[in-house]
């Protein structure tokens, strides 16, 4: 979430002005800037607004370009993976972050199977909005599903059921093998 300061201040806007205008506490801006905190669901929807970017630009992977990147193509989002792999059921993604560690760690590679279903508590491949790929654990509850990084620091996005599907939120596929490079 780092680069939440580095769009707030392209937009010339002081942390007070940005929690102002998110209707939260100016802290809660400082910590998410700082990365020791993740804004929820609605938080991130509130910052993309006011700073005009997607959501997935304000978590870092649109920013980014070698992040969660297969190799020859642009983005990899819902709408690329059916286009570019068409009945494929294999992709692979490239972990850039520490969000999974210790799990997976950033430089390892990830194996996604787009047929199988995933069930709570499998890691997944998922897009939030139509954004770049995000791998985290799903965790379904009566109310709201969790998409949950290994790593402590980072806080778990949380979604209603509606959340979940009217974003949308798109399942890619579960995380079937790791591949880590010595």
């Amino acid at each position: 979430m780092s680069n939440i300061r580095e769009l707030r201040r392209n937009k010339g806007m002081s942390q007070r002005e940005l929690a102002e205008a998110c209707c939260v506490h100016q802290t809660a801006v400082s910590q998410w800037e700082k990365g020791r905190t993740t804004p929820d669901i609605n938080s991130l929807k509130m910052l993309s607004k006011v700073l005009g970017v997607s959501v997935e630009e304000l978590i870092g992977n649109e920013s980014d370009g070698n992040k969660n990147r297969i190799q020859g193509f642009e983005k990899i989002n819902a709408e690329s993976v059916s286009q570019r792999l068409g009945r494929s059921e294999h992709f692979a993604l490239i972990i850039t972050d520490d969000t999974m560690s210790p799990t997976l760690k950033p430089g390892d590679t990830v194996i996604i199977n787009r047929s199988i279903p995933a069930v709570n508590g499998d890691i997944v491949a998922v897009t939030v909005a139509d954004g770049d790929a995000i791998i985290k654990r799903i965790i379904k509850k009566d109310t709201s599903i969790l998409l949950v990084s290994e790593n402590s620091a980072y806080e778990p996005l949380v979604f209603s059921y509606g959340e979940f599907y009217n974003l949308p939120v798109t399942v890619l596929g579960k995380v079937i093998e790791m591949r880590r490079r010595f």
